[in-house]
């Protein structure tokens, strides 16, 4: 890639410096809590997730004109923590991704990992796009065997929730882009 094209999408991950979390204007930045989950049936004595990616709710388009700061993960299942613990085959990973023009593309570099229920874990990341309108996208993927406590389950729902702020401040947006420019240049 030359200096001269783009990114499909435009990513951002920002140190400690700038922009600090204190200093995002929250009275024009509405938080925004996205949710997806996914149901495994029973077969074959497992439960097993494909990366199936699916909207989030609530279904609404990431804007090119505005910053996201993704802020913490939940993630958690239906059943006792214990029990999925113990009912772990293929550890289960959530994936979130962006999809616009008919390119998906990952949000975060790595999946997220769920070897135990995660509650509020810190994911800070801010990101950008140039294209729109885009739709946040969940999949998950992994195994959970059938075990003595799970007998009589016929399925199992995995529930993720990505908290987040639609930054609309446009002082604080561009000098963000100032400050931070494109991956690959412009």
């Amino acid at each position: 890639m030359n200096s001269k094209e783009t990114h499909p999408l435009r990513e951002r991950v920002v140190g400690a410096t700038f922009p600090r979390e204190g200093d995002i204007p929250y009275w024009t930045s509405p938080p925004i809590q996205y949710v997806y989950t996914k149901t495994a049936p029973l077969a074959a004595g497992a439960y097993t997730w494909v990366d199936q990616p699916g909207d989030m709710t609530p279904v609404r388009p990431v804007r090119n004109t505005l910053l996201y700061y993704f802020r913490d993960i939940t993630l958690y299942a239906d059943i006792e923590e214990a029990d999925f613990s113990a009912a772990l085959d293929v550890t289960p990973q959530f994936r979130p991704s962006l999809r616009g023009s008919g390119n998906r593309a990952v949000l975060f570099r790595e999946p997220i990992l769920m070897p135990r229920f995660l509650q509020n874990f810190g994911y800070r990341l801010f990101w950008e796009t140039n294209q729109t309108p885009e739709r946040l996208l969940g999949s998950f993927r992994g195994t959970l065997t059938q075990t003595p406590a799970l007998i009589g389950k016929t399925s199992i729902t995995l529930t993720a929730i990505i908290s987040a702020q639609e930054i609309k401040d446009r002082n604080y947006v561009d000098q963000f882009k100032k400050m931070y420019p494109l991956v690959g240049g412009r």
